[in-house]
């Protein structure tokens, strides 16, 4: 065990340590660390995500491969068979010495591809025999498993739900099913019917019973619409010496919602409106249950 270091060491060391602002640091990732990323930036929040095993990459591959050619046609007979090999890599005729390392050389590369075609040939027809025959099970597996499930006896679940399903089979293959409720439900309908109608017979009824009481005050000639604007466009609606310009001051200021809550509910600060009767009110309220009760509007 190394001897421990005393205090005066460890503050000399503290001393002589390097400012870190001085030497730039560098990072030996090329991912952006979390303080150069903003907040805007979706991968500000570290977010885990889920193993995907089943999710594979999608791979880029350029270009498109043309098919492969079919090396063993039916009809160019066997191409493993010594006579076909030893007429397409046929030997040399000559076997005299090479002359020279370049002549030797050719010789190999010569004897290299009859080779390799040789052995090429029954590798290819092995692997093609192989895959016939792979697909040739496959075939037949599926074969049969169909006869086998085409001649199979019936289920038990079939054999017990299948009355219910003819039955209900033959209830929809003989027209619409019927409704046990249909009576309640169209009479229902009509009754909703009859009261929308009904509805928009008596506001149709009101609207020309307003409009028959609004009809005293209409316009109808043009000397009644010369005195309305007569008495509307005044030069000065103010009195004789009155210099404002207010036109609140000669009609009055609108209602405001403080004054209409007040109103309602008796807290005017105007002493004659405090102090005045209930009689207002109730005439109002008269009006309404008349107008309700007879079903028109009353002057």
């Amino acid at each position: 065990m190394p001897p421990p270091l005393s205090k005066t060491s460890l503050n000399s060391l503290s001393r002589c340590r390097c400012p870190s602002n001085s030497i730039p640091l560098r990072s030996f990732s090329t991912t952006p660390s979390l303080a150069s990323i903003g907040p805007e930036n979706p991968k500000f929040i570290e977010i885990p995500l889920p193993p995907q095993h089943q999710a594979l990459p999608k791979i880029d591959v350029k270009g498109t491969l043309p098919p492969p050619r079919n090396i063993f046609p039916t009809r160019s007979g066997d191409k493993t068979s010594p006579e076909y090999l030893a007429a397409v890599t046929p030997e040399p005729l000559s076997q005299t010495t090479p002359q020279n390392d370049f002549v030797a050389w050719k010789r190999r590369m010569a004897e290299n591809r009859r080779t390799n075609l040789r052995e090429g040939l029954v590798e290819l027809h092995k692997r093609k025999t192989l895959q016939d025959k792979m697909v040739a099970a496959r075939s037949k597996n599926r074969s049969i498993a169909r006869e086998k499930a085409l001649h199979a006896p019936q289920r038990e679940d079939e054999r017990l739900t299948n009355p219910t399903i003819t039955q209900m089979n033959r209830t929809l293959q003989s027209g619409p099913v019927l409704d046990p409720d249909r009576e309640a439900r169209v009479a229902e309908k009509k009754a909703r019917v009859e009261a929308i109608a009904l509805a928009k017979e008596e506001q149709r009824r009101d609207a020309l019973h307003t409009l028959y009481m609004n009809a005293r005050n209409f316009i109808t000639t043009e000397e009644e619409l010369d005195a309305e604007i007569e008495k509307i466009f005044v030069e000065d609606p103010h009195a004789s010496g009155n210099l404002n310009d207010n036109i609140w001051s000669v009609k009055g200021a609108p209602p405001s919602v403080l004054t209409m809550l007040s109103a309602v509910n008796n807290t005017q600060k105007k002493a004659i409106d405090f102090h005045r009767g209930p009689a207002a009110f109730t005439g109002r309220r008269m009006k309404k249950i008349a107008e309700e009760l007879t079903g028109g509007t009353m002057d």
